[in-house]
């Protein structure tokens, strides 16, 4: 079996991935940089976590951040189970489905590159045709070929190409894709629709968030998010932004992104910020998601739903909002209402007290009044801005009853907490 995978960023290799033990175990990981790289002057650090250095970084250091480019959950156990592979092989699964993953970074065997596209089948309904009308969680991942495309999550997704008329694609060997076609929840219906509407929301209050639209394709309802981790040159051209989630960034594996279950609070996420001096944009950019997620009820807003992006330049910067869902509207039997990551010491998503917010403050290191005044100011406009973007939802296709139920959940929760932050200030505190 392999024990050695390629790493390429923008392109370009830069270094080695290895794994050396018959147990394959965490420990037996290893990542190092080319010597052609480290000596380029625009080499650029795979990620905050493992800087630019001749010497190895071995053990979880380097199995964390790799293994967290992998898909999880159901998604996971697809592609294991088509491809033949140990369900808990990391290793394997990197080299067979690590050509493409979010951002700009590629695994690969040595020497192997992908097939010519001219010949592989890209239309994106045959695909799914082929899959079958009942095939289920994991099926869109799994759509195309060869398998090399690795789309972190528990989310069944595949990336696309949008045409400028409209037709969706897959992407052919090497082309980057413009798009995540996500298509409606089998566990969940709806989710679709609720996502639609959190980051619609978003944007209308005037937040950086990811731009999405509702599609149907072969009879089924999907969301195409537009990626953020594209962008487009001046001839048209589609280019690759580097990116890691925060549990790369602090070094955590994939299944502590829950910070209940050991995983990155948002005062380790605060401090990441601050190291890197990414200045007052980007603190008010995590207090935004911060805030906004409490507002809608998301309680799965954990550490791999923030993100940073990186240029060739290697520039850093907090990537635009994505994965916004008002899990409250959810039934609790389904979802816990614990926010994924603590905001003081709430444990309902929809409790949220202003004595949490201060508490968050202090830990995070904002200033109490200043994080007052941003639940608020996006409160009021979430009020404002939620019947219209509503209504725009479903004018696209969304389901008018879940549509308006997801939004009462919304008004509701945002009116209490406004409540709440307007009784604080009547007590001049």
């Amino acid at each position: 079996m392999n024990d050695q995978l390629e790493v390429e960023l923008f392109g370009r290799a830069i270094g080695t991935l290895s794994i050396d033990g018959p147990l394959r175990s965490p420990e037996d990981w290893a990542f190092a940089y080319r010597a052609d790289y480290l000596r380029s002057p625009a080499a650029i650090a795979l990620s905050v976590g493992l800087p630019l250095r001749t010497q190895p970084f071995t053990g979880a250091v380097a199995r964390n951040w790799f293994c967290n480019l992998l898909p999880e959950g159901g998604v996971r156990q697809a592609v294991a189970d088509r491809l033949r592979l140990p369900l808990d092989d990391d290793f394997a699964l990197l080299a067979a489905i690590g050509g493409e993953c979010a951002g700009a970074v590629s695994v690969s065997s040595p020497g192997i590159r992908q097939a010519s596209g001219d010949d592989a089948e890209t239309d994106l309904e045959t695909l799914l045709y082929l899959q079958g009308e009942d095939a289920g969680e994991g099926a869109w991942a799994l759509a195309g070929t060869p398998m090399r495309l690795s789309l972190a999550g528990a989310q069944d997704k595949l990336a696309v190409i949008a045409e400028a008329d409209g037709r969706l694609r897959l992407p052919r060997a090497g082309e980057p894709s413009t798009h995540i076609l996500k298509p409606d929840s089998r566990r969940f219906p709806g989710i679709r629709d609720a996502e639609a509407l959190g980051l619609a929301l978003a944007r209308r209050v005037g937040l950086n968030a990811a731009s999405a639209s509702l599609v149907e394709v072969m009879n089924r309802p999907a969301l195409l998010v537009e990626r953020y981790d594209r962008t487009r040159a001046a001839d048209g051209g589609i280019h690759r932004l580097h990116q890691e989630d925060f549990c790369q960034a602090l070094g955590y594996p994939e299944q502590l992104k829950y910070e209940d279950k050991g995983g990155p609070g948002l005062a380790a996420c605060s401090s990441l910020l601050r190291q890197l001096a990414l200045g007052p944009i980007a603190m008010r950019g995590l207090l935004d998601w911060v805030v906004f997620n409490a507002l809608i009820g998301n309680a799965d807003a954990h550490a791999k739903n923030l993100s940073l992006l990186c240029g060739h330049e290697g520039r850093r910067s907090l990537a635009p909002l994505y994965d916004l869902v008002p899990t409250l509207y959810l039934p609790q039997s389904l979802v816990d209402r614990t926010p994924a990551m603590r905001i003081g010491h709430a444990t309902h998503i929809a409790r949220i007290a202003v004595e949490d917010w201060t508490a968050f403050a202090g830990a995070a290191r904002y200033g109490r009044r200043f994080v007052l005044e941003r639940v608020r100011t996006l409160a009021d406009a979430v009020l404002v801005y939620l019947p219209e973007t509503a209504m725009r939802i479903i004018e696209q296709g969304g389901d008018e009853a879940r549509v308006a139920r997801v939004a009462t959940v919304i008004a509701d929760n945002t009116g209490r907490m406004l409540d709440e932050i307007r009784k604080d200030s009547l007590r001049g505190r």
